[in-house]
Order: structure tokens, then C-alpha cells, then sequence
């Protein structure tokens, strides 16, 4: 079987043919991968620790969407990452801003 993902990855200017049996492989691929988005997003929903978004988190904390980035990159505050955007969880910044006070 074709991985058909690889392919489309590969960014080359082909035509394929594609057998039902492998357009129905890739579609589950594709439901796994959404079914396992889902839960993620479930699970840091249902979490009791809220998340806040780069904003308030900065805000918060006084300080630039910058430092947290560095912040994120020294180990500092560590963001979590959900649908591709950048979140903070509200303890780590309430305990950052005990530490800053």
C-alpha cells in the first residue's frame, strides 16, 4: 500500500491513481488524527486548570509576548499547545507572578 501522505508531502507535481482501498487508508489516517486533535482539546478543557491565551498571560505577568516566548524557550513558563496556538496554564503564571513579587 501507498502512503499517501508521504506523497502529498513531497510537494511534486504528480497525477496518481488512487485504489479505493487506499483512499479509504488515508481516511482513516485522517479520522485518527482528528479523533486524537479532539481528545487532546477534551482533555485540556475538562482539565481544572484554565488556560489562558498568549494575551492575558502577558498581561498578567506585565510583560511582552516576547518574554514569554523566550521565557517558553529557557524553560522559564511552558507553553501548551493546542490547535496550534499557543496557551498558558493559570497556575504556572499565578506561581511566576508570586515569584516576580
Amino acid at each position: 500500500m501507498i502512503n499517501i501522505n508521504n506523497l502529498l508531502n513531497s510537494e511534486s507535481n504528480i497525477i496518481i491513481q488512487v485504489s479505493s482501498e487506499d483512499l479509504k487508508a488515508f481516511a482513516q489516517e485522517i479520522l485518527i488524527g482528528a479523533k486524537s486533535i479532539a481528545m487532546i482539546e477534551a482533555e485540556a478543557a475538562a482539565s481544572s486548570d484554565q488556560l489562558l491565551t498568549v494575551d492575558e498571560a502577558a498581561r498578567l505577568l506585565s510583560v511582552s509576548k516576547m518574554t514569554l516566548y523566550r521565557w517558553d524557550q529557557n524553560g522559564i513558563l511552558k507553553k501548551v499547545e493546542i490547535g496550534g496556538k499557543r496557551r498558558y496554564r493559570k497556575s504556572d503564571i499565578e506561581r511566576l507572578a508570586g515569584c516576580k513579587m
